[in-house]
């Protein structure tokens, strides 16, 4: 069997396959939408909401913080106005505000336990670099051994 060696276009390959066009197709809308509200919105505050979903004239809005959050409730008349004269906002209805979820914050002060390393086998990594001719690497071998025997200790 033949291998078909033309080279497609990535868009030729995004609408051939059913779902993957309906996903381009709403990426695509709702790209549109952030960019209109966007365009209502100060551009301070902009930066920190974006267009959720918009289905049967509900839009909601999701910011990343709730003092977004509260800026937007407080501005929800005028953004209604604004939206509202723009084509793809004809049928808008209402306005509901969500805060994104937080990400998970990283514990940056975890320690790893990890077992010692005997003394018999940091002796042998010396041992190891007292023997070689690379000295880079003997160093490189000595510091770990002395890093190794300091592990822990405070």
């Amino acid at each position: 069997m033949a291998k078909d060696s033309t080279i497609k276009n990535i868009r030729d390959l995004m609408l051939c396959n059913k779902e993957v066009k309906s996903l381009t197709e709403n990426s695509l809308q709702v790209a549109e939408l952030n960019h209109i509200l966007a365009s209502a919105l100060p551009a301070k505050l902009s930066q920190f909401c974006t267009v959720a979903s918009y289905r049967n004239g509900s839009l909601i809005l999701q910011a990343q913080t709730g003092s977004a959050a509260t800026q937007l409730k407080f501005m929800q008349p005028q953004i209604f106005a604004k939206l509202k004269k723009s084509s793809k906002f004809r049928a808008l209805q209402e306005i509901c505000i969500r805060i994104a979820a937080q990400q998970p914050k990283l514990d940056r002060h975890y320690k790893r336990e990890a077992p010692t390393v005997s003394t018999q086998n940091r002796d042998l990594i010396r041992q190891t670099a007292n023997g070689l001719t690379d000295q880079d690497l003997a160093a490189s071998m000595r510091k770990l051994a002395t890093t190794l025997e300091n592990y822990g200790k405070k």
